[in-house]
C-alpha cells in the first residue's frame, strides 16, 4: 500500500468497499479474542477475581502487539516509526485512553458484570463515537440517519443477548464498562485529530507498547503474577498479541482516512462475532434465528450510519478534516 500515489492510496481507503471489508476483519478478529482470553485465563491459572493477574495478561498482550506493529511499521518505512517530540502528546493521551484505561476500567467491571450485559454495554462504544465526532467534526455531523443507525445496531445486540441476565445497575460494575467504552471512543477522536502529518502504524504501535507496559506495572504492583506454564501459553498470547496489534493498526489506519462513524459504528459487529466464536470454539450451534436476526439489524444499523447521503447542491464526502 506504501508504493501507492498518495491520491491512489486516500481514494483506496476512502472507498466504502474497502472501508466495510476492512472494518468488519478487524472487528471479526476481534471477536476471537472473547473465547481466547477465556481460555488464556485457564492456560496460565489466572482466576476471576485475580484483576491484577488480568491487567498483567492484558499488558503483556496490547505491549507484545505493539512490538508486532513497529516491526512492520520498520520494515514498511523505518523512518515514520521514530517517536519524536511532537508525537509524545498523541502516544500518552492514546496509550491513556484506548489501552490503560480503557482496560483497566473494563476489567474491575467486569467482576461485577455478567457476560451478556458486558456486551450490550460495549455498544456504547459505537454510539458514543458517532456522538463525540459530531461534537468535534464539523464534517462528521450527526444525524437522524446516523442515529437511527446506531439505536438499530444496538437492538441488534440486545436480541443476541435475550433472557440473558442484565440485573441492576451497579456503578462499580456497569458505570466503569460504560467508561472503559467512552475512553475507548475518546481514543477514536483523539487518533483523528492528530492524524494530519503521522503515520497510522507508528501511533498504534507507540500507543500499544506504552498503555501494555503501564499495565503490567500497576499489575505487578497490586500484587499480580503471570506464569508461562508450557508452550501452549506463549502461543496463545502471541496470537492474542498478533490479533490486537495488526486488527488495532488497520482499524487506526481507517480513522485517519475516514470520518470517525463511518468507522466506529462496526464496533457493534464485535458482541455479534464474539458470541459466534465462542459458539464454534464451544462447539454450539450458531446458526440460530436470534443470531441471525441479531446479525441484520447490527449491519442494517452499519449500512444507515454508512450509506453516502447527497443533498441537493451538496456533494457527500467520505474524507474528515477539522
Amino acid at each position: 500500500m506504501s508504493r501507492l500515489s498518495p491520491s491512489r492510496k486516500q481514494k483506496l481507503l476512502t472507498h466504502p468497499l474497502f472501508v466495510a471489508a476492512v472494518a468488519v476483519g478487524c472487528t471479526l478478529l476481534w471477536g476471537t479474542a472473547f473465547p481466547c482470553i477465556k481460555i488464556g485465563y485457564q492456560l496460565f491459572h489466572i482466576g476471576s477475581g485475580d484483576i491484577p493477574s488480568t491487567l498483567i495478561f492484558a499488558g503483556a498482550r496490547f505491549s507484545l502487539a505493539g512490538v508486532i506493529v513497529l516491526l512492520i511499521g520498520l520494515c514498511i518505512s523505518p523512518r515514520k516509526m521514530r517517536l519524536h517530540k511532537r508525537d509524545l502528546l498523541p502516544v500518552s493521551l492514546l496509550a491513556l485512553l484506548q489501552t490503560y484505561l480503557q482496560y483497566l476500567l473494563l476489567y474491575i467491571g467486569l467482576v461485577r458484570v455478567s457476560g451478556t450485559k458486558s456486551s450490550l454495554l460495549t455498544s456504547v462504544a459505537a454510539f458514543g463515537s458517532v456522538v463525540l465526532s459530531a461534537v468535534c467534526f464539523r464534517s462528521d455531523r450527526m444525524t437522524i440517519r446516523k442515529i437511527v443507525g446506531c439505536l438499530v445496531g444496538i437492538s441488534g445486540i440486545v436480541v443476541i443477548n435475550l433472557g440473558g441476565d442484565l440485573g441492576g445497575f451497579s456503578l462499580l460494575g456497569d458505570g466503569l464498562v460504560i467508561l472503559s467504552n467512552l475512553s475507548g471512543a475518546a481514543g477514536n477522536i483523539v487518533s483523528k485529530k492528530f492524524a494530519s502529518g503521522r503515520s497510522p502504524v507508528q501511533l498504534a504501535g507507540w500507543q500499544l507498547l506504552v498503555g501494555g507496559s503501564a499495565l503490567i506495572v500497576t499489575g505487578f504492583s497490586c500484587g499480580g503474577r503471570l506464569v508461562f506454564y508450557d508452550l501452549s501459553c506463549v502461543l496463545m498470547l502471541l496470537y492474542l498479541a498478533a490479533m490486537a496489534g495488526i486488527a488495532f493498526m488497520l482499524w487506526t489506519m481507517l480513522l485517519f482516512h475516514n470520518e470517525v462513524s463511518r468507522v466506529a459504528v462496526f464496533n457493534l459487529l464485535i458482541p455479534v462475532f464474539g458470541t459466534m466464536w465462542s459458539g464454534l470454539f464451544l462447539k454450539e450451534n450458531i446458526f440460530t434465528l436470534v443470531n441471525l436476526l441479531s446479525l441484520l439489524l447490527v449491519c442494517g444499523g452499519i449500512f444507515l450510519v454508512n450509506i453516502p447521503f447527497k443533498t441537493k447542491g451538496s456533494v457527500s464526502h467520505v474524507g474528515n478534516h477539522p
